[in-house]
């Protein structure tokens, strides 16, 4: 009976690898060894079918437009991206910073690719022009001043006044030796650093002000996001760090908006992990309204449950089955699990957010490591990579969830490391990869956001929907997972529910919006309102309830 019941469960998740197929040819390349690399979804031509940048290291990055016939074309130079070839990338993120309309590129560096010696490169910032072309403006914005060894980044309006604000790790002070060769000590020629907190000058600039706002600390920064983990609507900063053992552990600072600072309550809220830290997952894992947190590691990794803003987080790993601290590689052997990349989803649109873990060697000490899927079955995870062909062992690192194809349910791409050393494991070493979800059979339904007076995309805003006595929120995505950003539009499983009863739009820095009796198996683009009166707020409600395919109120 037990397997029966097994066989049911993977029989609904069911990936299939359509990298080749959909034009896609990308491997990062590292440099030296170890680091990066990420991967950003976007939509940058407003055409409804999300696209990818993807960081190449000392290779080629890639920027692929979705063709919206399950194809993607390579367009990184007629889209103007010509000042990264001598520039070692990391991750990229992206973000309406001007609020015009179109979405901005940000992306990070540690070094460029002819230097040798102190490893530090400015990040970039292109500005999208409207025309399918981007342009550096990475000084204007004042973004230039500042070359540091950056890893993960992420945007968030943390003041509210509508425009994102940027966040960005930083790994090392400065640099010296070879990246091959670290193994996690840190010399005084290679310090932890300060990370990087920018403030958005209306769209116009960037202020750093890290200092003002109380970011006091050193670390082996891999990244961080903004997340409202109190629920009081406004942007909180988790900060996630490498060898938090020995050095600086994981952060957690409270917004005190409208006061300009944050106060750290990483103790108090148990939050202050000392752990190998790459990556973090953000979702409502048990559909309490409460965000919860998963953080990929070297072995042990922490699954955080959220008991409200004045307990502190409950690490329940173990208990629910998110503790995999070994594995079977594809020889049988066991191997230690080393994670990076790390999404919440729905994959099998069941209404419970299932994980996605990428694994992957540390480069050049290269061993086959299985990714995983983990299946969400009544609060327990139970493996299910194998079955739903996603246990590629390549040399993963970061990962992202999408609707690339538009049939309602999500896809997965995962960024591969080309082998340093161009060893042979005994097994095929893939670049990096695309999976297209085959689950079939159970409803859905996508919100895309398009703020007014708070940010353009919604970053950082809540999406809640109701059905029956299932409530589900998605906190849209401003940078997560490892050095990447995730898909802005909220996705949800609805079973066989053809309706939603309500979704609750909550703004951030805006006001919060209703719609009612929602049809399912529909794409909803919902639009900002700001300033209306009772009246026009009544005749929305009618013509909302008598059309079927989504609205505004």
């Amino acid at each position: 009976m037990l397997v029966v019941f097994r066989s049911l469960i993977f029989a609904q998740n069911k990936y299939v690898d359509v990298t080749e197929d959909a034009g896609i040819n990308h491997f990062f390349v590292p440099f030296q060894g170890t680091f990066g690399g990420g991967v950003c979804v976007l939509d940058y031509n407003n055409d409804g079918h999300e696209d990818l940048f993807i960081a190449g290291g000392a290779g080629k990055d890639g920027f692929y437009r979705n063709n919206g016939d399950g194809t993607f074309m390579n367009i990184i130079r007629e889209a103007g991206f010509h000042d990264l070839d001598t520039i070692v990338t990391q991750g990229a993120i992206s973000g309406d910073v001007n609020k015009d309309g179109l979405e901005d590129i940000f992306i990070t560096a540690i070094s460029s690719t002819g230097n040798e010696g102190v490893l530090k490169a400015p990040d970039i910032l292109y500005i999208n022009n409207g025309d399918g072309t981007f342009s550096n403006r990475t000084k204007e914005f004042g973004l230039a001043e500042n070359a540091k060894f950056s890893t993960g980044a992420a945007f968030g309006d943390i003041n509210l006044d509508g425009y994102p604000d940027l966040f960005v790790g930083v790994f090392f002070e400065n640099f010296t030796g070879r990246l091959d060769r670290y193994t996690g000590m840190v010399s005084s020629k290679s310090p932890p650093a300060w990370d990087l907190l920018y403030i958005n000058r209306g769209g116009e600039r960037f202020e750093e002000i890290s200092y003002d706002y109380g970011l006091n600390y050193v670390g082996l920064g891999f990244g961080g996001v903004f997340t409202d983990y109190d629920n009081d609507r406004d942007l909180d900063l988790l900060v996630i760090n490498d060898f938090g053992y020995k050095f600086t552990p994981n952060k957690l600072f409270r917004n005190e908006y409208p006061k300009k600072k944050f106060t750290e309550v990483s103790e108090k809220m148990d939050m202050d992990f000392g752990m190998s830290a790459m990556g973090v997952a953000i979702g409502d894992y048990n559909n309490d309204q409460w965000l919860d947190y998963f953080f990929s590691n070297i072995l042990d990794a922490p699954f955080v449950i959220n008991q409200g803003p004045n307990s502190p987080f409950l690490n329940k790993s173990k208990e629910i089955g998110a503790s995999i601290t070994f594995m079977t590689n594809v020889d049988g052997r066991p191997v230690t699990t080393i994670s990076w990349g790390i999404n919440f989803l729905d994959s099998d649109n069941d209404m419970d957010l299932d994980l996605f873990i990428t694994n992957g060697s540390l480069n050049p000490d290269e061993k086959p490591i299985p990714n995983l899927l983990l299946e969400n079955v009544d609060g327990k995870f139970i493996k299910s990579g194998v079955e739903a062909g996603l246990s590629d062992p390549s040399i993963g690192r970061g990962s992202v969830t999408f609707d690339y194809d538009n049939d309602g349910d999500l896809d997965l791409f995962v960024v591969n490391q080309k082998s340093v050393s161009n060893n042979s494991f005994g097994y095929t070493n893939l670049n990096s990869r695309l999976y297209r979800n085959e689950s079939q059979g159970k409803n859905w339904l996508k919100i895309k956001l398009h703020g007014k007076k708070s940010d353009s995309n919604g970053l950082g805003s809540r999406v809640v929907v109701y059905a029956g006595d299932n409530t589900m929120v998605r906190e849209i995505d401003g940078g997560s997972s490892h050095e990447s950003k995730n898909s802005s539009i909220a996705h949800f499983g609805m079973n066989s529910y053809d309706t939603a009863d309500s979704v609750v739009v909550k703004w951030m820095g805006g006001d919060i919006q209703t719609l009612y009796n929602v049809k399912v198996n529909q794409a909803v683009n919902v639009y900002e309102i700001v300033n209306i009166t009772v009246w026009q707020k009544i005749l929305l409600v009618l013509w909302f309830i008598l059309t079927t395919t989504g609205g505004i109120i």
